[in-house]
């Protein structure tokens, strides 16, 4: 082999524009992170940095929103190339590659009715006594708060609307959310002189873009490349920022 045919060769394998293709991403509603109107223009933190990273590796990329279960399965199945914003857990690192950092961070925190005798929450889970906790149906809360499930038995809520619904109804004394999805929400619903936040928060939980595993390490690998130089140039922080998210 000459040595301009080898060198050609060389930056073939080397050149960010050998893995461009069509990338589809694909998640659930995430406030601020991703969010798609009727007319299907996504945006949010996580579309701005994945239309970033597409830019710079010459693929076509295009989003859709779905229930978050089959969110996952296509990713899963290969279906779909990347999951936007679920927590890492061991149980999903056996179905997906996690970017090697997260994206954005959420406060996990307890919402109760705003009454008089509101429910109390000193950070110890005894202090619940016999009150109702729910959660949302496939979330989780944190290495803080999982261990406690089998003890606390809680109601599961299909949707957060759901749960704050139920909340609201009196079905339910505890609702554990994230902040983000929660203000915004609460706001949306009209519920801000009906709920609260109790403090100390349950957790802090980092949320990641997550690949498929069969096919995608080039692309997870490429991606983490050019996310961390999105992340040092202060373009990730300017993004974050005008949407209004937490950085890890």
């Amino acid at each position: 082999m000459s040595i301009s045919r080898f060198a050609f060769c060389i930056c073939l394998l080397f050149s960010p524009l050998a893995m461009a293709g069509q990338i589809l991403a694909v998640g659930t509603e995430f406030a601020h992170v991703f969010e798609c109107n009727s007319d299907g223009g996504c945006n949010g933190l996580a579309v701005d940095i994945l239309r970033a990273l597409a830019k710079q590796n010459g693929d076509t990329i295009s989003f859709q929103i779905y229930p978050w279960s089959r969110a996952q399965s296509m990713v899963e199945n290969s279906q779909a190339q990347i999951l936007i914003g679920p927590y890492k857990t061991a149980e999903r690192e056996i179905k997906f590659s996690f970017a090697q950092k997260p994206f954005y961070q959420d406060v996990m925190a307890f919402y109760v009715r705003q009454e008089p005798k509101s429910a109390a929450w000193d950070g110890n889970y005894a202090s619940f006594g016999e009150g109702k906790v729910a959660v949302i149906n496939g979330w989780v809360y944190g290495p803080k708060f999982e261990p406690m499930r089998t003890s606390m038995k809680p109601t599961l809520a299909n949707s957060l609307e759901n749960g704050l619904n139920m909340l609201v109804a009196k079905r339910i004394d505890y609702l554990a959310t994230n902040l983000r999805n929660s203000e915004a929400l609460v706001a949306k619903m009209g519920l801000a002189k009906k709920v609260t936040i109790l403090q100390p928060y349950i957790d802090k939980q980092e949320g990641y873009l997550a690949y498929c595993k069969t096919s995608c390490d080039l692309l997870r690998n490429r991606y983490d490349e050019l996310f961390e130089q999105l992340r040092t140039s202060n373009a990730l922080q300017e993004m974050a920022q005008r949407h209004e998210v937490r950085l890890p």
